[in-house]
């Protein structure tokens, strides 16, 4: 039990690290073309809030683990934005996102798409799949598998959560019931009961509420290991 606690300690230690380090430049919008050319399979991973662009500490692992287990050719792609505390942070990673998957559909349209989120970058996921006008239907149609975790949108009552959350308690944002239905076969959100982001957190402690041992829980539970599975899966079907 002392040996789980220090290992908890030391990866929110390593979490609350990364908290500190500055956001890279992000451009305007998402490029044009998609990089790295048309792979079999690609993962776009979307980081949490301050983590630095050149990768998320719980994501990128996670990508090139699906990258390697897949056994096809497969791109993993950090999504620029600023992932920042800016109000308008989340909102233009909406829109890089939105034009990232619209341009891989058009140009790669056998190309299939993994999305993954944490925290602020699951509510951009979040964000852009429930805008569908933005979305092309193309770009809906590739994306194979979504994993999120600690999402501020996290609604207790869908079917396709998954972790030891309770179910009577939603995020700091939640979206509507319903509101991913069209994406639900192809999605997991992933909570954890001590995560004050998508757990029924203080919405006046703002960042205060990310700052918590349950909010990097996911560096040391099985919701990652999990994941991977669903996404491996996905990907054969």
């Amino acid at each position: 039990m002392r040996g789980r606690i220090r290992i908890l300690l030391s990866a929110a230690a390593t979490a609350v690290a990364a908290l500190a380090l500055p956001a890279f430049p992000t451009a305007a919008a998402a490029p044009a073309t998609p990089p790295d050319g048309c792979a079999e399979v690609r993962v776009v991973t979307v980081r949490g809030t301050l983590e630095p662009q050149l990768g998320s500490l719980l994501l990128t692992p996670l990508g090139w683990r699906i990258a390697q287990e897949s056994g096809r050719a497969t791109a993993v792609t950090e999504l620029e934005y600023p992932a920042s505390r800016d109000p308008d942070s989340a909102v233009r990673g909406t829109a890089n996102l939105t034009a990232l998957l619209n341009a891989t559909a058009a140009a790669c349209p056998d190309q299939q798409l993994v999305l993954l989120g944490y925290s602020q970058g699951a509510s951009v996921i979040g964000a852009t799949l429930q805008a569908r006008t933005a979305l092309t239907a193309q770009a809906a149609e590739r994306i194979d598998a979504i994993a999120l975790f600690g999402s501020p949108l996290f609604n207790g009552a869908e079917p396709y959560n998954r972790g030891s959350y309770d179910p009577a308690l939603s995020g700091l944002r939640p979206l509507h019931t319903g509101a991913l239905a069209q994406f639900a076969d192809r999605l997991r959100d992933y909570c954890h009961a001590g995560d004050r982001v998508c757990q029924g957190g203080d919405p006046a402690a703002g960042f205060g509420n990310a700052l918590t041992y349950g909010h990097v829980a996911y560096f040391v539970n099985d919701n990652r290991d999990q994941a991977a599975v669903f996404v491996d899966e996905q990907l054969g079907r």
